[in-house]
């Protein structure tokens, strides 16, 4: 949080406790004082503090420096949630979407996103609009809607939603078919070292679409490094690649699919 009118709320040692926190959990792993980060956080999650409370509510569910309790996460989080604390609220979206230290509830989950949505928290959007774009589970499908959400969590540089919104362009889903923007936005992602978008980034060149020249060598490099990150279909691609150029025929080798969601 930051300081605020609302900070004044809070006793003088709750909040140099939180700050605290945040000072010790920036150190290296290798050398953070993990006892007293956790001291601190305590002083000020009792005290109160919703950010604190989301924090140590974080460490109970992935089990940094403590044994993971998920409930005492859902706990944490409920308290940081109560308070308007728009990561907790997210992160309790979580909880509940995964049954996690409480029993699964995707209406509750869903109506926990939206809330986070609409205070502008990316991966919710994100979440929402992979939701909408899929339907089932309650939600209509509405690519349109989705196409608005992932609009939304990219403009902060959320490489999923970067990817989602290029792929919307790229199938015309929600939104007027643009190979060229789909291309735009893949390269943003892909920057990031998004797997799918240079997967995809890699088709564009292969095919010589979406504004960019056919060139093989460019398709072989994004495909390498998205096999890099373990994508499976980039793997085959940048070999069926490599032996189209050793033989030197471009009209050689197999068709690739775009990733979709």
């Amino acid at each position: 949080m930051n300081a605020s009118s609302e900070e004044t709320a809070y006793p003088a040692e709750v909040l140099a406790a939180h700050e605290q926190s945040l000072v010790l959990a920036q150190a290296p792993a290798a050398t953070r004082d993990q006892a007293k980060l956790l001291e601190q956080l305590r002083i000020a999650a009792e005290g109160g503090h919703p950010r604190a409370q989301c924090n140590l509510g974080y460490l109970y569910a992935v089990g940094d420096g403590l044994e993971a309790n998920a409930a005492e996460a859902v706990r944490w989080f409920k308290l940081a949630a109560e308070q308007e604390d728009v990561q907790a609220i997210y992160n309790l979206s979580q909880m509940y979407q995964g049954g996690h230290g409480v029993e699964a509830d995707l209406a509750v989950a869903i109506e926990l996103l939206r809330k986070a949505a609409n205070a502008g928290h990316p991966d919710a959007l994100y979440n929402l609009g992979i939701f909408s774009y899929n339907g089932g589970e309650g939600i209509e499908q509405d690519h349109r809607a989705a196409f608005i959400f992932f609009e939304n969590a990219s403009t902060v540089g959320h490489s999923e939603a970067l990817f989602s919104l290029g792929l919307c362009y790229s199938m015309g889903h929600g939104v007027t078919k643009d190979d060229h923007k789909a291309v735009e936005l893949y390269q943003k992602a892909a920057e990031k070292g998004h797997a799918n978008a240079l997967y995809n980034l890699g088709l564009y060149y292969y095919y010589g679409e979406g504004g960019l020249a056919k060139d093989l060598k460019q398709a072989e490099s994004l495909f390498k490094r998205a096999a890099d990150l373990g994508h499976e279909k980039a793997t085959a691609a940048a070999a069926s690649v490599a032996e189209e150029l050793k033989a030197s025929d471009a009209g050689a080798g197999q068709p690739f699919s775009e990733i979709q969601l």
